[in-house]
């Protein structure tokens, strides 16, 4: 089947399914380079490092310590005699404005993300050899390898089935000088019986010196933040969700900041979501706001706002307020 990508949500979804190979990689060469953990210690830094990363907050990531995930649709060539020392599989993003249409039999399209972590006494060139035979007979076609002085990388594809997709990954070191394999597998063509009902979890605290002249949302929950700091500037970033529509949500903070005296416009929207930039007349303090409807949950807004600051500018005289948004029916 097709594969689904939107383009407002797909950087994000990149990124995290990312953080979780790239966290993964990292357990391999840190147990590769240390020695002396044992496969169940290893395997649950990688159970919880991955479960941190997990691609989808609506879904549920399973993992299973010395066996293969259930639902592994295929048989994924495994080095001969290899230590296996952990599995996992956990919902891949779908990404989209809308959510994915369901088939006649009420089945909802949901790729499923599959790690595999093995380990070997055998020299990581023997173990790379194989993989590149492997990799590139019936079903399976070599799609591309790279290598460096730690890690080497073959990405791959299924030849009967254009769903599903891999790549795998080999690290040597250690006292033990062992090598570790790490595959990961991407089943697009998977479906869920049902949709996963949404479940909002508490409200995290905003940034440490987020600007107090900036509001917090009063009928919003927090759900991700970030802090960036340069030679000269500030960045702050809050994404939040809410029951109120977009429209509420760019209304309240347009009307507060023109109360400052600042200067809002309208951004540019891209697809269904809205959008204002706003900055005082110094430019010490600028950004803009992002309101979308949640494709994981129609009945809240998710909203992205971003603030950059000089932080030589005169402080606000006020506590960073909470707004009193008036709830939408």
């Amino acid at each position: 089947m097709p594969r689904t990508v939107g383009a407002p949500s797909r950087e994000r979804d990149i990124v995290r399914s990312l953080t979780g190979l790239i966290l993964v990689a990292a357990v391999l060469g840190a147990a590769a380079c240390g020695g002396g953990a044992s496969d169940d210690r290893t395997a649950g830094i990688i159970h919880r490092l991955l479960l941190a990363a997990g691609v989808d907050d609506a879904g549920s990531f399973e993992s299973f310590v010395g066996a293969l995930p259930d639902d592994l649709p295929v048989d994924v060539p495994q080095y001969p005699g290899a230590d296996l020392i952990v599995s996992s599989q956990q919902p891949a993003p779908l990404g989209g404005l809308d959510d994915p249409p369901a088939d006649a039999g009420g089945n909802v399209p949901e790729p499923v993300l599959y790690f595999i972590v093995l380990d070997t006494d055998d020299e990581r060139d023997k173990v790379l050899a194989f993989y590149e035979q492997e990799l590139d007979a019936d079903p399976w076609q070599l799609e591309s390898s790279f290598s460096t002085a730690q890690l080497d990388t073959l990405q791959f594809v299924n030849v009967r089935d254009t769903d599903i997709s891999g790549a795998v990954s080999i690290a040597r070191g250690g006292d033990d000088d062992r090598t570790s394999i790490l595959i990961s597998l991407q089943d697009a063509g998977a479906f869920r019986e049902e949709a996963l009902e949404f479940e909002l979890d508490e409200s995290l605290p905003a940034p440490k010196e987020f600007p107090a002249d900036v509001p917090l949302y009063e009928n919003g929950t927090i759900t991700g933040t970030a802090f960036f700091r340069e030679p000269g500037s500030e960045s702050f970033l809050i994404i939040f969700l809410t029951t109120d529509s977009q429209d509420a949500v760019i209304a309240f903070y347009r009307e507060a900041f023109e109360e400052r005296g600042w200067t809002v416009t309208d951004g540019e929207p891209f697809g269904l979501e809205e959008r204002i930039d706003f900055n005082d007349d110094a430019l010490d303090i600028q950004g803009e706001l992002i309101a979308d409807r949640f494709p994981q949950a129609r009945d809240y807004t998710e909203v992205r706002l971003q603030v950059q600051l000089d932080p030589a500018r005169a402080p606000p005289d006020e506590e960073t307020p909470v707004a009193e948004s008036t709830p939408q029916e």
